[in-house]
Order: C-alpha cells, then sequence, then structure tokens
C-alpha cells in the first residue's frame, strides 16, 4: 500500500526565507512566498554531471530527459528545512517541505502520455507551459523538447529549485550536449522561468497565462484544492489544458482524484475526463482538464 511519510511541524524561525499565512475555518498554517529566481550565469550555457549522479527518464524511443539522482546531493548544502524532513525520513512537513526532492511515478505517467500520444504531444508545439511542483522538472524539460516556447517551473522549496530543477534543466536544454534526445521539433531553446513558494502568492507574483498546466502529485492534501483550482482558473487561458497526474487515492493522507473531481465539480469552472489510468499495483490516472465554454458560445 501507499502512503507518504506525513509530518506536521512549526515552521523554523532560523529560517530567512520570508512567510505569508494562509487560514483555513479549520486551522492556520504558514507558507514561503513565492519568489522568482534567476538561472545563475553558469547554468545558461550548460553544465555537467557526474553520470553516476544521473538518471535517464525515457520518455519515448527518440527523447529522454537526464536528471540528478538526489540521492548524491549534499546534504550539508540544503536548508533546515529540507534536512529536518530527510533526516524524520518525511515526504511531507506542512509549510517546510513538500517532496520535491523526489520523483513520484506519476510523472514518469504523463511524461510518457505527453511524448507518446499524437494529440497530448502536438499541444506543446509553440506553447506556454507551467509545471506546477515541478520536483526535478521533468514534465516542463519534457515541454520544452517537444516544442513550448516558454516553460515555467514552479515548486515550494528554494532548495529544490536551485538544486535540483535549475541543474537537470541545464543539462537538457543548454548546450550543445542538450540537442541529444531532443525532438526535430525543438532547436530553439525556450525561456524559462523559475519559481519557489506558496501557489496563493505564486497566482500574484507570476504574470504568465498558459496553454497547458502539467502537474503531477499535487493533490494528496485536500487543503490545497481551493488554492489548486483558484490557481487553475486565474492562469489557464480559455482554450488551454490542464494535465494532472495522480494516485486514486493517497492513503495515510487523504487526498485523492476521487475527492479532487468532486472540487472540481462543486466549483463549475471545469470539466474534466479520465485521459490515462494504470490498474495494476497502485491506481494511478491522469485527468484532462478543460474550461467550460461560457453560456453563449
Amino acid at each position: 500500500m501507499f502512503t507518504f511519510g506525513f509530518k506536521v511541524s512549526e515552521p523554523s524561525n532560523e529560517d530567512s526565507e520570508e512567510v505569508v499565512e494562509e487560514k483555513s475555518s479549520q486551522d492556520s498554517q504558514t507558507w514561503f512566498e513565492c519568489s522568482e529566481l534567476a538561472l545563475p550565469d553558469d547554468l545558461r550555457s550548460g553544465t555537467s554531471i557526474d553520470p553516476d549522479h544521473l538518471h535517464v527518464f525515457l520518455a519515448s524511443v527518440d527523447i529522454q530527459v537526464e536528471y540528478i539522482n538526489c540521492l548524491t546531493l549534499d546534504k550539508e548544502e540544503l536548508s533546515r528545512d529540507v534536512l529536518v524532513a530527510e533526516h524524520d525520513h518525511s515526504d511531507l512537513v506542512p509549510g517546510q517541505y513538500e517532496g520535491g526532492l523526489k520523483v513520484w511515478e506519476c510523472t514518469f505517467d504523463l511524461g510518457e502520455l505527453m511524448a507518446e500520444r499524437e494529440q497530448v504531444t502536438k499541444l506543446f508545439k509553440g506553447a506556454t507551459v507551467l509545471d506546477l511542483g515541478c520536483g526535478s522538472g521533468i514534465l516542463g524539460i519534457l515541454a520544452a523538447k517537444l516544442g513550448a516556447t516558454k516553460v515555467v517551473f514552479q515548486d515550494y522549496n528554494k532548495d529544490v529549485i536551485e538544486k535540483v530543477t535549475m541543474k537537470n534543466y541545464s543539462i537538457n536544454c543548454c548546450g550543445e550536449e542538450s540537442e541529444e534526445g531532443t525532438s526535430s521539433s525543438s532547436t530553439v531553446k525556450p525561456e524559462a522561468q523559475f519559481y519557489c513558494g506558496d501557489w496563493g502568492s505564486f497566482v500574484e507574483k507570476d504574470e504568465t497565462h498558459y496553454d497547458v498546466i502539467l502537474t503531477a502529485e499535487t493533490i494528496y492534501s485536500t487543503n490545497s484544492y481551493d488554492k489548486l483550482i483558484k490557481l487553475f482558473k486565474s492562469k489557464l487561458k480559455p482554450d488551454g489544458v490542464i494535465l494532472l497526474a495522480a494516485k486514486t487515492y493517497y492513503f495515510g493522507v487523504g487526498g485523492g482524484l476521487r475527492l479532487f473531481e468532486k472540487a472540481l465539480q462543486e466549483d463549475g469552472h471545469f470539466s474534466h475526463q479520465t485521459a490515462w489510468e494504470c490498474e495494476s499495483g497502485v491506481k494511478r490516472e491522469i485527468l484532462e482538464i478543460k474550461t467550460k465554454p461560457q453560456s453563449g458560445e
């Protein structure tokens, strides 16, 4: 049975990042405020990583994404928020760490769908794409390889963006070696932006509207549903599409696709359908979500 290592703890006073307070009817939780991070100059021209520290995701026979093996990261370089979570073997510490150093299996499900199903692949040609809760950035990198002209990577923790996502982007999308394992449709490096922090403040900081929003393994907590749906409504173009990959149920945390579908239905702004599902092992699915046509259209 799949379960999250889940820990509830108070935010550290030693962390220097600014936090904002989010309140619900049940409790009060602090979250790191969203901020944009610049890609360092030394990563803009490409970077090389010891092959022993890399994994390869073969999305299709001709498209692959290389990404850092997070187990090889120097733990001394991580912030206290992430170190505490890693030390306690916690996949989730609300308000501090949201699991971004790991690559969860639904990321690979969605990546394969993007690369192998023609009607999905064509969505990315010339598109603006948001990789929401990006972690390693595999999905956003794949979108770039499929022809996206702009990709925005967002994850909760600054460490994840700076020490993992940016490096993976550089390995795959910057420099001469980045053309290997790339589809012929993507020969120009796309514009890329990187954000860390809370979804609520991301809506206010980011000015882009997206043709495609990609998100995997981000609906494990029902407490996040209102914020996530608000982000979708604010950031998706009227004719855009959201591809959301998740487990049907998240045991030990409380969320899952059926509950998220219920939240979508209650909100009423979006239509959705199952684009893919896996019945073996832990059940996993991918939803295709679109804005409902307005009356008179």
